[in-house]
């Protein structure tokens, strides 16, 4: 049985939910299902996707842009959509509003990614109990916030975000990096790769770099931030005062996430908030050892001592000890990296995309 597909994404970036999409619309496509994108123009996504599905560029401007819900509308009467996915949080509203002005009513699926508590409005009440058929959350974690926000736990389904553990797991050669970034292959390289967002944390990173920089005089390490976003300016700032300009390189947002794995001795997770994280599972793939924060689902994927390190958020002390633990005991660092790397398997792309194909059919079943 066919089933036609609209998924919608409002971001103009490339992050962890436009890779899903980007993953699933390939793996729908394999299997058959017809299926479209609505993105923003000029997006990445409307870039990288359009082979796996037709991709339609619709200007959405914020949640509650009228026009944009009513195009969204016609596209689900005209191709005949029968299933809604909502990817990001303003194509949740919009998605909404579109299904219900159109004729033919599709069922809707929307995914929660992060593990952020729910606005404490009428909005975001009917936003999540009036319309949408099931919530696919990441990670048992973000299904927890959303029950506690009083969402029925029946309507959740926990689906984690899947990576390409074949392609994660090849040797990169990363050699040109070294060059192109300053950096200098006899000392140990620690890398955090994320948005430069506020619940990511960065500071608390430059506070443990700034920690380890004053306690660890016997050993010069370099601290790479790969991404890019509003606090950039900010960090920047905060490197400065901290006199840590020689360690510390901003490489902004890169394409070529396997090759710079491929050079960190230590990657990093300093969030404060997290619905799962998937750089995670990339460098676990990639062989590099992790040490992460114990926030939102993170524990899901890392067993403390086992195939990683977890450390409390928002401490910057216990960060740079479980950094430098890693550099030092690199029998220690090998064995937490040699077991991540089994057990990332269970995070493979192809299980994700299985497991929301049958949500979708578990919705079709019950409209």
């Amino acid at each position: 049985m066919s089933l036609k597909i609209l998924h919608v994404n409002t971001s103009m970036d490339w992050r962890g939910g436009e890779q899903q999409v980007f993953y699933l619309s390939a793996g729908l496509q394999k299997k058959g299902y017809s299926q479209f994108i609505a993105c923003q123009p000029d997006s990445l996504l409307l870039k990288r996707c359009h082979e796996y599905a037709l991709t339609i560029p619709v200007r959405m401007r914020g949640e509650w842009d009228i026009a944009a819900a009513w195009k969204l509308a016609r596209l689900i009467d005209t191709k005949g959509i029968q299933l809604v996915h909502l990817h990001s949080a303003h194509a949740h509203a919009l998605g909404l509003m579109a299904a219900n002005i159109s004729g033919s009513k599709p069922a809707v699926v929307v995914s929660r990614r992060v593990d952020f508590h729910l606005r404490k409005n009428p909005i975001s009440w009917l936003k999540y109990r009036m319309g949408v058929n099931r919530i696919i959350a990441v990670s048992n974690a973000v299904k927890q916030v959303l029950v506690s926000d009083g969402i029925c736990q029946e309507r959740i389904d926990v689906v984690y975000d899947g990576i390409d553990v074949e392609w994660f797991s090849r040797d990169m050669a990363g050699d040109y990096l070294y060059q192109e970034l300053g950096l200098n292959p006899c000392y140990p390289i620690v890398g955090i790769i994320a948005a430069l967002a506020p619940h990511k944390d960065h500071k608390t990173f430059l506070q443990a770099c700034s920690h380890i920089k004053r306690n660890n005089h016997q050993v010069f390490l370099q601290f790479l931030i790969v991404g890019d976003g509003e606090l950039r300016w900010k960090l920047q700032q905060i490197v400065k005062r901290l006199n840590m300009q020689d360690n510390v390189i901003f490489t902004g947002f890169r394409n070529d996430i396997p090759q710079i794995l491929s050079i960190l001795d230590v990657f990093v997770v300093s969030s404060c908030l997290e619905g799962l994280n998937t750089s995670i599972l990339e460098a676990q793939s990639s062989g590099v050892p992790v040490i992460a924060t114990k926030t939102g689902g993170i524990p899901e994927i890392i067993r403390n001592g086992i195939n990683g390190l977890l450390v409390l958020p928002q401490h910057p002390e216990s960060l740079a000890e479980g950094i430098m633990q890693l550099i030092n005991n690199k029998t220690f660092s090998s064995q937490l990296a040699v077991t991540a790397k089994e057990d990332v398997k269970r995070f493979n792309k192809e299980v994700m995309i299985d497991a929301t194909e049958a949500v979708y059919w578990r919705v079709m079943d019950m409209v």
